[in-house]
């Protein structure tokens, strides 16, 4: 594309002169920039601005990058992320990421985190939406781990990669005393489910961060004047 672009600027010049490519030349550069490869995505996790960040995380503390074959490809997507402890607890926000032939591009947007929770996910096809991708069951009563308590889920949430987005669908509930949505729960999470993979999680505390290079961000907000 940057190829077809500089002969465009050449033959722009010849028409319309020098501040004419000087002009074109901006938009070019902007262009390429935008389509930067990621090369890390901690640092670029730490780099960005997102607002719900400065109102929920408070002072990071720990990041978790996650590895997964998402796609199905035998590429791991990598997601990056934190607790949100102002949201509750258990509450891990993320940022994804796909990989290139050059690094990575993020998979989610660029000023909010999604919500997922990774324990206990099924990685593999799903026959809901004719996809590869994860899945997870969320209570809204209970923490995941003890979800199992009530035979009520109130979502059942699809993650699977759309024309380079990682979209979500969610089923909304369902009643495990109902035979078919038993059936549906238990092909995602029962103890005959077939996975293509699990992911790889690694913990990095602040101190890990720093001992690495990275720029710790600070994320909470500042106390209004007069105030602790």
């Amino acid at each position: 594309m940057q190829n077809r672009l500089l002969r465009f600027l050449y033959c722009l010049s010849r028409r319309n002169g020098h501040w004419a490519f000087l002009c074109a030349l901006a938009i070019t550069n902007t262009v390429t920039l935008a389509e930067s490869p990621i090369t890390d995505p901690i640092a670029d996790y730490l780099a960005m601005n997102v607002p719900d960040r400065m109102a929920n995380v408070g002072r990071l503390l720990v990041i978790k990058k996650v590895e997964v074959d998402l796609e199905g490809n035998g590429k791991n997507d990598v997601f990056v992320g934190t607790w949100y402890r102002n949201s509750g607890p258990d509450t891990w926000l993320w940022a994804g990421y796909a990989p290139t032939t050059a690094g990575y591009e993020r998979i989610t947007p660029a000023n909010s985190d999604v919500l997922i929770d990774f324990d206990g996910i099924y990685v593999g096809d799903l026959p809901d939406v004719g996809r590869h991708g994860m899945a997870q069951a969320y209570s809204l009563e209970l923490p995941n781990k003890d979800r199992d308590q009530s035979n009520m889920i109130s979502d059942l949430t699809f993650y699977y990669v759309e024309e380079g987005r990682l979209a979500q669908q969610g089923t909304g509930a369902l009643d495990r005393d109902d035979p078919d949505q038993k059936a549906k729960f238990e092909y995602y999470f029962g103890p005959d489910r077939k996975l293509s993979g699990t992911p790889r999680i690694e913990s990095l505390t602040v101190l890990d961060l720093a001992q690495r290079g990275y720029r710790i961000p600070v994320w909470h907000s500042s106390s209004a004047p007069g105030t602790k």
